[in-house]
């Protein structure tokens, strides 16, 4: 395809009809007339040709357009994301709408303003936003023939019309899940049809699935899926051991939090003569979940878990996530295992990869074993054969811990929610997430396990898949320079070439201060987003030279085929068909997996949101010590110490006349200003479930 649209538009083939560009084509390529034919046609379909002038063909580059992808607003314009070109988002205006919606892929024309801006217009809906959109039913008219959706999101920034009829058991003010079936233009609302009626709003659990439509999340696994996971043995047999290395008669134990069903790595470490020989042994999941399998497509299309405050969204059925995949204590188990060899300064001697068979001596929480590292005897005598075990572990993760710090590792603290609900489901209280010491050597020993294997595959020299995370973009990092030389704050280097030790220095030096936790904050959003990638591209934030996912299979798909290579590529001598086979398939799950990861990570956060808006609503009135975590031009985000963030609108300001300064993320006016991690004292005047807001306003600064 790509080819051919390339031909078109080096040999000039425009503003020809569709019967002479294919006859052009086929004679130019040697290929089949039909084939050239189909292809135009699909390119047609997919934007990057347009008829223009009746029945010309002409390519989107003669006219000066754009493929993108819009996000609405809900003032009713939109930006678009212009696709594969780097151009940064185009803002449009409503009149340049026409009838396109929020997600829509659209061929845009970019305009120059006479002040210098510039200004989209949209030519072409290409592709329509099949999405489900979740909102609530608005039914003004007698006879119940039709209604309204309006969305939950407001991106969606029109109202939906809907027709209603006798198989549609909805009431007003219902949850429902609609999707747009056409649009017109004119200022009429898009018209949908309902797919789904979730029920009261106010109905136990109906608002965290009402996120979890929107999201277009998987609730439930299809019938060929659980006949799968049900046909596979709860128990390891004799043949499953064949050909792995018994680790059964050693003492490893998993570390997890309190609330986990799922244990998907285990721990064992010896102290030996001259350093530590550390076991990180990780569930098999490749074991069972074989390729294109319907286990294997299911979780290729989750790629990931999802976890809410009451429920997860697990990537496979829990009869292998909680039962045969998981390393339960006493029961044997099937691993892929890291057996490292360290001296006394951590560093490494020598590794092995294999398969493994482990059988787990307890299952331990981090409270737990932070209470033994803390000497707390009645804990410490419950686990006093493994005592020992966990003071090594404690020993080698210090070590780990100063060699990541000296090659300039980014330690970045921001905290996250910890949300408590009562047996009705409701929220009872908001806490910052603790990270202990036992969180903490657990995550030392899964970076070096991880490190190990991205090595392993690099040294290969075989397809695999790696956890990347890019040089900071130049001009995000120059606007972090400027925010931090407004607080009195110097960054060796240049925004360009910033290096994580030199940020590292920054860290240290505002350890304890007042702004520390926004400076990490803002350091992260500075940042590249951390993604999947077919390339080794290093990791900046770990200032690591390689790494991968590799010790969460269970819940992250990318670390499955990571196992995978290890045991068809590394393990085994590959052939050329095995080793394209993967190298063409890698790149599709990178891809796709960072996707659903981003999904993921968003739908969370909504459910977070929407709990914290919900435990705020009773306390409307109730002042509250903050910090300024946002600035913009329509006013500032203040952030309470239990992490439940609000907004205060200009209107909720003290009365001035405010400029947006974006370089120092400061609002000033002439006798107030309000700047990033300022402290100040809010009092709580609305929250809006629907929107997942807080609505706060300043009482003092």
């Amino acid at each position: 395809m790509n080819e051919i649209l390339d031909y078109i538009k080096n040999n000039n083939l425009d503003y020809m009809v569709q019967g002479e560009l294919s006859k052009a084509v086929s004679e130019g390529l040697g290929i089949d007339n039909a084939q050239a034919f189909s292809a135009i046609t699909q390119l047609l379909k997919d934007g990057d040709l347009v008829l223009s002038g009746g029945q010309k063909i002409v390519s989107i580059d003669k006219l000066n357009l754009h493929k993108g992808k819009l996000t609405g607003h809900a003032r009713g314009f939109a930006f678009c994301k212009i696709l594969d070109e780097e151009i940064d988002d185009v803002f449009i205006p409503h009149t340049k709408l026409k009838n396109a919606l929020n997600k829509d892929v659209v061929l845009v024309k970019i305009n120059a303003l006479p002040d210098g801006r510039s200004e989209g217009e949209v030519f072409k809906v290409v592709k329509r936003n099949d999405e489900n959109i979740v909102g609530t039913l608005l039914i003004n008219n007698k006879n119940n023939k039709f209604a309204f959706v309006r969305p939950d999101d407001s991106k969606n920034f029109s109202d939906i019309f809907v027709k209603l009829d006798k198989n549609i058991k909805a009431k007003h003010l219902d949850k429902v899940v609609v999707r747009i079936t056409n649009s017109e233009g004119g200022g009429k609302s898009p018209e949908g049809k309902i797919m789904e009626v979730l029920g009261d709003a106010n109905q136990k659990g109906v608002d965290i699935l009402s996120i979890i439509r929107e999201y277009n999340l998987y609730e439930e696994f299809g019938y060929d899926v659980m006949e799968e996971a049900r046909s596979i043995s709860q128990e390891v047999s004799e043949k499953d051991k064949q050909g792995r290395v018994d680790f059964t008669n050693e003492q490893i134990v998993t570390i997890d939090g309190v609330d986990s069903k799922d244990f998907d790595d285990a721990i064992g470490i010896e102290k030996t003569k001259d350093g530590y020989r550390l076991g990180v042994h990780i569930a098999d999941v490749s074991y069972y979940v074989k390729p294109n399998s319907a286990l294997d497509r299911e979780a290729y299309r989750r790629a990931t878990s999802v976890y809410f405050v009451d429920r997860v969204l697990p990537m496979i059925p829990k009869e292998l996530s909680n039962g045969i995949c998981s390393l339960n204590p006493g029961v044997e188990r099937l691993t892929m295992s890291v057996i490292v060899d360290l001296d006394d300064h951590a560093n490494i001697k020598s590794y092995k990869i294999c398969e493994g068979v482990i059988k787990s001596s307890a299952r331990m929480t981090y409270d737990d074993v932070y209470a033994i590292l803390c000497g707390d005897s009645e804990v410490s005598a419950r686990y006093e054969s493994l005592v020992p075990k966990f003071k090594l572990m404690e020993e080698l993760h210090a070590l780990l811990m100063k060699k990541r710090e000296r090659r300039g590792a980014l330690e970045l603290d921001v905290p996250e929610a910890k949300i408590i609900l009562n047996e009705a489901g409701a929220v009872v209280d908001i806490q910052k997430y603790e990270r202990n010491t036992a969180h903490m050597l657990i995550e030392s020993f899964m970076l070096l396990a991880n490190e190990i294997v991205a090595k392993e595959t690099v040294a290969k020299h075989v397809p695999s898949m790696y956890r990347v995370h890019e040089q900071p973009d130049g001009l995000k990092m120059s606007a972090f320079f400027k925010f931090c030389s407004g607080l009195g704050l110097h960054i060796n280097g240049q925004p360009e070439t910033v290096t994580p030790k030199d940020l590292q220095k920054l860290l240290y030096e505002i350890k304890d201060r007042p702004y520390e936790e926004v400076v990490n904050k803002v350091m992260l959003r500075s940042l590249q987003k951390a993604r999947y990638s077919s390339k080794n591209l290093g990791h900046f934030g770990l200032a690591a030279e390689f790494y991968c996912h590799f010790t969460s299979p269970i819940r992250r798909y990318p670390d499955l085929v990571v196992h995978r290579v290890l045991k068809e590529l590394v393990l085994k001598k590959p052939d050329e068909n095995t080793l394209e086979k993967f190298s063409d398939f890698i790149g599709d799950a990178a891809l796709i997996s960072s996707e659903r990861e981003k999904l993921a990570e968003n739908a969370e956060r909504a459910v977070d949101d929407l709990k914290k808006a919900e435990y705020m609503q009773d306390k409307i009135g109730q002042q509250f010590d903050a910090i300024v975590s946002g600035v913009n031009t329509f006013g500032v985000f203040v952030e309470l110490d239990n992490t439940v963030e609000g907004l205060c609108g200009e209107e909720d300001l003290p009365r001035d006349t405010y400029a947006y300064i974006e370089d120092q993320y400061l609002l000033k006016g002439h006798d107030n200003s309000f700047q990033l991690g300022q402290k100040v004292r809010v009092e709580c005047t609305a929250t809006n479930l629907q929107k997942r807001q807080v609505s706060f306003k300043i009482v003092k600064k």
